[in-house]
């Protein structure tokens, strides 16, 4: 039998390598593909999100110090100090028909790291108060960073020194001595209690998207790779085998050439 070497032991063993490798890759790759299927949806909404307990806000973002459409809406808690030095005011935003302003003040937790965009609240004007002083422990909700086109807000040029138009980290970096996360949190509750002239702002509308996160873009990427390792694992073994019975055959030729008095083709000619 021709291909009887294809039994032997070492063989054995790399069909089923093979065997063993094509169904974990195709595993993979499905699982990948059903994770893609669940973060390409919007996830929880911000309302469930928020009815949820709160969290210290380094167990609630998965992401590290990036808030992603998934984290939007849950509530965290966090202890530090805020920095009024660098406080910001949001101008040109509405509360219940009124016009006023946002009042967004750093804050630096007290574990360290990135400092934290908290808007305290909503006010009448552009007269912003002082955040407390000393630590203060904070609740708040986590909101994205804002855009242009995912918020409808539109940013306004030429504006006085500490006022901004959006909450957006990437103008936020280049006004802040220091580094922030990506988002921000909404003020709900502090302890020592916040200035009675702020009012609670209202959850960011969702921002518009393509409809699919990077998360689930990151997904896909895993679920091609999959597949294409496990269809590399069968070409590899058809390669393998192809390329050992075609040096067999050509042995054969050439030993029956030999038998009948001929040289094979290629072989160096004899002096």
């Amino acid at each position: 039998m021709r291909h009887r070497f294809l039994l032997q032991p070492r063989w054995l063993a790399f069909h089923v390598l093979v065997l063993v490798a094509v169904p974990v890759c195709a595993a993979l790759g499905l699982w990948q593909f059903h994770r893609y299927n669940e973060h390409k949806s919007s996830g929880p909404s911000a309302a469930q999100a928020a009815a949820e307990p709160p969290v210290a806000l380094a167990e609630r973002l998965r992401n590290g110090t990036v808030v992603t459409p998934d984290d939007r809406g849950g509530t965290v808690e966090v202890s530090g100090r805020f920095d009024a030095a660098h406080q910001l005011v949001v101008v040109d935003r509405t509360l219940d028909g009124r016009k006023g302003s946002y009042v967004l003040t750093p804050f630096q937790p007290a574990s360290g790291g990135p400092a934290v965009p908290v808007v305290r609240g909503w006010l009448e004007g552009t007269q912003a108060p002082a955040p407390p002083a000393g630590e203060v422990r904070l609740t708040g909700r986590l909101e994205l960073s804002e855009t242009e086109h995912g918020s409808g807000i539109d940013r306004i040029a030429g504006l006085p020194a500490g006022q901004v138009s959006l909450i957006s980290t990437p103008e936020l970096v280049n006004v802040l001595p220091y580094p922030i996360y990506d988002g921000y949190v909404a003020l709900t509750a502090q302890d020592p209690a916040g200035d009675a002239a702020l009012q609670p702002v209202p959850p960011a509308k969702e921002q518009k998207s393509n409809g699919i996160s990077g998360r689930a873009w990151q997904n896909l990427g895993y679920t091609a790779q999959w597949f294409v390792f496990a269809g590399a694992s069968v070409f590899l073994w058809w390669r393998v085998v192809r390329r050992e019975i075609e040096e067999r055959q050509e042995a054969e030729e050439a030993a029956m050439l030999r038998e009948l008095g001929l040289e094979p083709e290629g072989a160096p000619a004899k002096a």
